[in-house]
This record gives structure tokens, C-alpha cells and sequence, in this order.
């Protein structure tokens, strides 16, 4: 039977699926038990939660409530009630009570809490609806010899939006003074009710905030969902990607990451698609003018100073770099290394890069280049040349006008992302017919002739003989040699330079030599062309369409 793996709400798993699931975060489950095994005197201690949305904070208090189902002694002490994801519903206290007493009648399926629920319902006086409803509960819990464990989360929201404090502080006086129950509470930051010594709920938890998961974290987590452990150079780019997010390690763990260039597109606006819900909810929970200086970051895949996000937000300097502290506090955004003092920042969690590229930047431009940042995020720099050999291999089985989007993200992997080493290798490794195909765009054109520049700097002085040194080095060399003498002015010694790669090895049967070849020719004949010589630069480019028109 295949694992079943719920993103948004782990709630619908049940307890063994929910103890399969849950690989990382022991530690923290840990403490939460140590504070329930503790709580044995006449006032317990509350625990809070802390973390942003998809950090595993509903996984954590729910496996909790399955560790008290399976643990004896827990479960001779402790009776859950797990509140729903949101209690919108309350607003006072005796809401609060009355909501504790619709889920126990949905937890014992008993019609005489369901009736109880319903008659309270209809309390029109505040103070009554409180001390009827708790009293209700404190009697099920003396009948039951249990302490009643309440899992509520949200509870910044509950505070923040939907009680006053006077609500909050005659809640905080009956969870200070009454032994018979526990609060379990998740938040999605830190809240003024607990940091404020002057506000009801300051020093009433034990808190527990959630950090991103660590690499080895990943590895579990990723291993656990995929069924097997990931290569081991990409668990710091999952990391980097997904900023520790164990709902987006979770959601790239399923993803299938194909080197077939068509699927990859599909599974990209697929997984946006997807997800977009869970995307949006992050931003929509964010104030509105914190949102304003992320998502002028987001539209950066590059890190970013406070000048340059003031500027895509159009806010004053320090403003942004007060508002991206902010955002940095509540780990929305990290800091990264810059040059001098200078102070860059990131997205914590890529992902929302790519989410932003693709549904406000609905061309396919942009779609693009949000799926060339997922690959190098994602790819190692062996896997990424494998890559971009499948995209150009794939082009050339394509139709003219079917392939524009290969054309676009191979032009910007081989501007954007690779090394000078990576940037050879694709080079040597791109098809022939890749280089040569009718509907090659100018731009491609223009960044693939730089690639001679950019190839290992192995020149002709060092190398001596075919014989004596390898072959593809020094056809690469003489197109170095050639490719410098252009940028110098020299195109008559350029050209010079690339039919010495065509009479040393114009007739090589090895594929490796036939790109450095290709580039000979198409090289030759833009100096050729450059000289005024327009005709033997035309049929400097009919031999490459000779020789490797239709090479694969």
C-alpha cells in the first residue's frame, strides 16, 4: 500500500499514519511530553507552539495527542480535545468553553454533548454561557479522571483579532487556577498577549519555537516521502530552496524533478498550481506593508539590498530596511553575505520565487526563467549539465516554433548559471544541430559564441601535438586562441586560428570534437563576415549545415 502524505491537513491521517509521517521534530515532541508527564500538581503548565505556516507545528501538537492515546500512563491522565485549525467562532471566553464542548460531542459522538452544545448555543448572557459550559467540561473531566489536554491553534489569531484583553485576562485566570486543565497552543509568530508584561497571557507558556529544518532533516524527511534518500549533493539545495519548510520539503520531495525539459515546465505550473492556495495564505498572513517589501524581493531570484527592494516597493530606504529586519525576524527573509558591509537578503524559501515568476508573470519568458532557478537551485552541477544536454537534445526532435522555450532556458543557463568549467562542459556536450537549427534565436547565438572565452584556458604553446596531449583540449584551445583574437581585432588571425581546429580535426568521427568543429565554422564565418568576405562566410555556414544539419 503506498504512504499517504497529507500537506495541508495532517488532521485526515490516521494515528499510524500520522506516528509514519512524523520523521523529524522528536526532540520538541520530547519536551511536549515531558511538560505533560510533569503536570501533576494544582496548576499545570501551558505549552505554546511557535512557528510559521508550514513549519510542522499541526503535525507536532497532533502527534502529541497520539503519543497520550498510545502511552499508558498519558492516557490514564490526560483526556485531548483538538480545536479545528481555526476558531473563528470565538470571541469571549464562553465561546471558548462552548467550542470545547462542540468538540467533545464530536469526539464521543454522544447526543447528549451535541444537545448540551445547542442549548448553549442559544445563552444570550456571556458570564452564564462561561460558567455553564466550563462547569460542564470540569464535570466531564472529574467523571473521566482526567485532565482535559485542549489543542488550539492559531492562538495569536484568537487573541490578536477575536477577544479583548479583558476576555484574554478572565481566560488566563481560569487556566492559572484550574488543575483539571491544560492548554496545547500553536502560533504562527510571537504576539504582544506573551511578550508584553503588561498583557494577560505574559509568562502563562512553556514556548517552543520551531526552527527550519536542518540538512540532515531534510534527508529524513525527503527519504521518509520519496522512498529513497536524495543525492547527497542536492540536500543543501533542497534546503536553500525550500528554507526548511517541512510542508515545502514535502511538497519538492513528490515533485518529479525529469530532465525531459517539456515535463519539468508541466510539473512546475503543475506544482503551482497545485499549491497555490498554500502560497497565497503565506503572503495573505503577512501585514500589508511587510507583504509589500517581500514581494519586492520575491521578484528578485538575486539576493538584494534595502536600496534595491525601497526602490521595487517604493518606500523610503530606511523604511525597507527596517520592514526587511522585520521580515527577517519572523523568518520570511534571510540575510546573505554581500561585499563590504553592505547587508543582502533573500526569501527564506525560494519556492515562493518560482510561485511569483509563474502566476504574475504569466509570459512564457518568465515562466522560464522561474524554471531555470528551480533547476540550478535544485540540480548539482553534473546534473545540471545533463540537463541542459537533454533540453538542446530535445529541441532538435522538436518542430521549428515548437521549441522557443528550450531556446530561452538554454540561453539563460549558459549566461546565468553555470561556471566557466560547467559553461565548457555543456558547451562540448550540446548537439550539433542544436547550433545550427534555422530558428536558433540571435540572442542564443550570441551567448553560445562566447563560449570559446569561457571554455578551460588550455592555449596551443602548452599543448604541442594531437598525439601528445588530448584531442578535444586542443581543439578547444585553438577556438580560445581564435575567440581572443577576434576580441583583439585580429580577424584575420582568428580565422586563422579556427581552420587550424578544421584541418586538425574537421574530419574527426568523435562527437566530442565535432562541437569545438561546429564552432570553427560558424566562428570563421562571422570574422569572415566581419572582413567584408560575404560570400566565403556563406559557405562557411552552408558546410555546417552540411556536416551537422541534421546531427543529433
Amino acid at each position: 500500500m503506498a504512504k499517504r502524505t497529507v500537506k495541508y491537513n495532517p488532521a485526515f491521517l490516521s494515528g499510524d499514519e500520522l506516528v509514519e509521517n512524523f520523521v523529524v521534530r522528536h526532540p520538541e515532541l520530547d519536551l511536549i511530553v515531558q511538560v505533560l508527564r510533569e503536570n501533576t500538581g494544582d496548576a499545570n503548565q501551558h505549552a505554546l507552539v511557535i512557528g510559521p505556516r508550514g513549519i510542522g507545528k499541526t503535525m507536532l501538537v497532533l502527534r502529541a495527542v497520539e503519543e497520550v492515546r498510545r502511552d499508558k500512563d498519558l492516557t490514564k491522565r490526560w483526556y485531548p480535545l483538538v480545536f479545528s485549525e481555526e476558531s473563528y467562532q470565538v470571541t469571549t471566553p464562553g465561546e471558548f468553553w462552548l467550542e470545547a464542548i462542540f468538540h467533545l460531542g464530536q469526539k464521543t459522538d454522544d447526543p447528549k454533548w451535541r444537545a448540551a452544545y445547542e442549548e448553549l448555543l442559544r445563552e444570550g448572557d456571556e458570564t452564564r454561557l462561561r460558567e455553564r459550559a466550563l462547569g460542564q467540561l470540569l464535570d466531564f473531566a472529574d467523571r473521566q479522571k482526567k485532565r482535559l489536554l485542549l489543542v488550539v491553534e492559531n492562538f495569536n489569531m484568537l487573541l490578536g483579532d477575536q477577544m479583548n484583553d479583558d476576555d484574554a485576562w478572565a481566560l488566563r485566570h481560569t487556566l492559572l487556577n484550574e488543575r483539571r486543565l491544560m492548554l496545547l497552543a500553536s502560533a504562527t509568530s510571537r504576539f504582544e498577549q506573551i511578550d508584553n508584561a503588561g498583557k494577560p497571557m505574559f509568562e502563562l507558556f512553556k514556548t517552543l519555537e520551531l526552527e527550519p529544518l536542518n540538512e540532515e532533516d531534510c534527508r529524513t524527511m525527503w527519504t521518509s516521502i520519496a522512498g529513497k534518500p536524495p543525492p547527497d549533493n542536492r540536500i543543501r539545495p533542497i534546503q536553500i530552496l525550500t528554507g526548511g519548510s517541512p510542508r515545502l520539503v514535502s511538497i519538492i520531495s513528490t515533485f518529479g524533478a525529469r530532465m525531459s525539459f517539456q515535463e519539468l515546465m508541466g510539473d512546475l505550473m503543475q506544482l503551482v498550481d497545485d499549491h497555490t492556495e498554500y502560497f497565497k495564505s503565506h503572503l495573505d498572513g503577512l501585514p500589508p506593508i511587510e507583504r509589500k517589501v517581500y514581494l519586492a524581493l520575491v521578484e528578485r531570484w538575486d539576493p538584494a539590498g534595502a536600496r534595491e527592494v525601497a526602490t521595487g516597493g517604493r518606500l523610503d530606504v530606511n523604511r525597507a530596511s527596517a520592514l526587511l529586519q522585520r521580515l527577517r525576524e519572523r523568518g520570511a527573509v534571510v540575510q546573505v553575505d554581500g561585499k563590504g558591509r553592505k547587508k543582502l537578503y533573500q526569501v527564506a524559501e525560494r519556492l515562493y520565487n518560482i510561485y511569483y515568476l509563474m502566476r504574475r508573470h504569466g509570459a512564457p519568458s518568465r515562466r522560464v526563467r522561474a524554471a531555470v532557478n528551480f533547476m540550478v537551485a535544485l540540480y548539482g552541477e553534473a546534473e545540471l549539465a545533463r540537463a541542459v544536454r537533454q533540453i538542446a537534445r530535445e529541441a532538435c526532435q522538436l518542430k521549428e516554433g515548437m521549441r522557443l522555450e528550450h531556446y530561452a532556458a538554454y540561453e539563460q543557463l549558459l549566461r546565468y548559471g553555470p561556471t566557466s568549467h560547467l559553461r565548457a562542459q555543456i558547451l562540448r556536450e550540446t548537439p550539433s544541430a542544436f547550433l545550427v537549427a534555422p530558428d536558433v534565436p540571435s540572442s542564443l547565438r550570441d551567448a553560445m559564441a562566447g563560449g570559446p572565452s569561457e571554455a578551460p584556458r588550455v592555449h596551443c604553446d602548452e599543448v604541442g601535438t594531437p598525439s601528445a596531449e588530448p584531442k578535444v583540449d586542443v581543439a578547444w584551445a585553438l577556438l580560445n586562441k581564435g575567440s581572443d583574437l577576434h576580441s583583439q581585432g585580429h580577424s584575420a588571425e582568428a580565422v586563422a586560428s579556427y581552420d587550424e581546429v578544421l584541418t586538425r580535426f574537421g574530419t574527426a568521427e568523435e562527437s566530442a570534437l565535432k562541437v569545438p568543429v561546429a564552432w570553427a565554422l560558424l566562428n570563421k564565418g562571422s570574422d569572415l563576415h566581419s572582413q567584408g568576405h560575404y560570400a566565403e562566410a556563406v559557405a562557411s555556414y552552408d558546410e555546417v549545415l552540411t556536416r551537422f544539419g541534421t546531427a543529433e
